[in-house]
């Protein structure tokens, strides 16, 4: 099972918690909600390794300054996870973290999970644009598509184009409208 998979079933068990938004010791046992369930799912795997939440990662920065994230997981590669646990997310809060990954001589992957119930597309764009991995409950992560899908399917090969694409290609808008219409075909085909 893939982190982005991970983060995206806890995000839809988050809220059986029962945290309110905009208190502060919400954000973080949201945080701490997320860091446990990632431990649990794929430490066991025994192929990585989860900081403790809030982690200071103390590596090679052009600025010298070592920043703090939400969540750090070395696998073959370093992974920077930011949780925001609001109402609505903003893009400031993506340029924050975006800022903080490019800080870095080598960049850790960035993937950026919102609770909010409402992302702007531009979020999405941004993201894309920048190759972070947004998690939310309104657009699920191709990932986590793929899984579902029948393979040898139209759907699962549009997935794994899409999949692809999205590593590479700088098309965002168009390739979030292309992620958008495959869930809307993943939700019609019945796999949701």
């Amino acid at each position: 099972m893939t982190i982005e998979i991970v983060l995206f079933q806890a995000l839809k068990d988050v809220k059986a918690l029962e945290l309110p938004p905009g208190i502060p010791g919400s954000g973080k046992k949201f945080e701490d909600f997320m860091v446990q369930q990632l431990h649990q799912t794929l430490q066991q795997q025994g192929t990585l390794h989860i900081f403790p939440p809030r982690y200071t990662l103390r590596e090679a920065t052009y600025s010298g300054v070592a920043h703090q994230f939400d969540i750090v997981i070395r696998q073959s590669k370093l992974t920077a996870i930011e949780c925001k646990f609001r109402k609505r997310t903003n893009i400031g809060e993506l340029f924050a973290f975006v800022g903080k990954l490019i800080d870095y001589r080598e960049p850790p992957r960035g993937i950026f999970v919102t609770a909010a119930e409402n992302v702007n597309n531009d979020v999405f764009c941004y993201a894309i644009a920048h190759r972070i991995l947004v998690v939310c409950s309104r657009l699920p992560p191709v990932q986590y598509m793929i899984q579902r899908v029948k393979k040898d399917t139209d759907l699962g090969r549009r997935l794994a184009s899409l999949q692809t694409r999205l590593r590479g290609e700088n098309a965002p808008h168009y390739l979030l409208v292309e992620w958008q219409n495959a869930y809307r075909r993943f939700t019609v085909e019945g796999y949701c």
